[in-house]
């Protein structure tokens, strides 16, 4: 049933007009990926190095890791206290909301990690891992104490995990295996259920929706009712795209453009 509700959502397609939006600033950049929060700030990221623009493309601030050669993912759930993701060193380090190193960088092996793949934000600053050896996502709280965990995910669901993207939202967290689609588990690590959204690199939560970049569109996903809508771009060569706060973020090979909903 869940797979005709899925089908018939991708037919009931609903587009939005390109000519809504009028652009407000273009950056010259080849960042790696950006992701926005949700005061509406954008941020970019270039190996070691993070800068950090308010939704009219003002450069606010910048940071940089002199010791760590990538910065391989940046979670801004919350913007006062931003992940920092390095896969080579195997730590986390937190940025307050003026991109400062709020303490020493959390090293996982230090925790017991064997091999973290994925890491995200968690509530009252805590954090997650993807262990990939035991297939398990792990919570820690902000003393670095493991308060939950999931059970072994490849035993529970028959399904090979090589997950790319990891985020918490509300009282879920969604794990993304490109080839199956998201997982979603409850806060306390309990799977719950597949939504069947493949071959994402990352996506956004907004209420009910999935809001995802695929094949030069941003496309919105009801949890609920498995409808989809789509989102017609202001040009075609995006790679990136992300919508927050009235804005319309596209990347492309040498820049960013802002735009604004009219």
């Amino acid at each position: 049933m869940k797979i005709l509700k899925y089908i018939l959502g991708i037919i009931i397609l609903s587009s939005f007009c390109s000519d809504n939006y009028s652009i407000i600033k273009t950056i010259p950049s080849d960042a790696s990926f950006i992701t926005t929060d949700n005061l509406g700030n954008l941020y970019l990221v270039q190996n070691n190095e993070v800068l950090k623009y308010d939704n009219n493309g003002s450069l606010l601030k910048t940071y940089s890791n002199k010791i760590s050669r990538n910065i391989n993912f940046m979670d801004v759930t919350n913007p006062l206290q931003i992940l920092l993701f390095d896969k080579d060193f195997r730590q986390i380090i937190f940025l307050d909301n003026m991109l400062s190193p709020i303490n020493d960088p959390i090293v996982l092996d230090d925790i017991e990690m064997i091999q973290p793949l994925l890491v995200c934000t968690s509530f009252e600053n805590g954090f997650w891992v993807y262990e990939h050896q035991n297939f398990q996502i792990i919570r820690f709280d902000k003393n670095r104490k493991k308060t939950n965990q999931s059970g072994n995910i490849y035993q529970d669901s028959g399904i090979h995990l090589n997950p790319n993207f990891m985020m918490e939202s509300g009282d879920r967290v969604f794990v993304n295996n490109p080839d199956t689609g998201i997982f979603v588990f409850d806060k306390y690590g309990t799977y719950d259920k597949l939504i069947p959204l493949k071959n994402l690199s990352s996506f956004q939560i907004m209420n009910q929706d999935i809001i995802f970049f695929k094949n030069n569109h941003l496309l919105k996903f009801n949890i609920k009712t498995f409808e989809e809508q789509i989102m017609e771009m202001p040009f075609n060569n995006a790679i990136m795209g992300r919508f927050e706060k009235n804005r319309l973020f596209l990347q492309d090979s040498v820049s960013i453009n802002i735009y604004k909903n009219n």
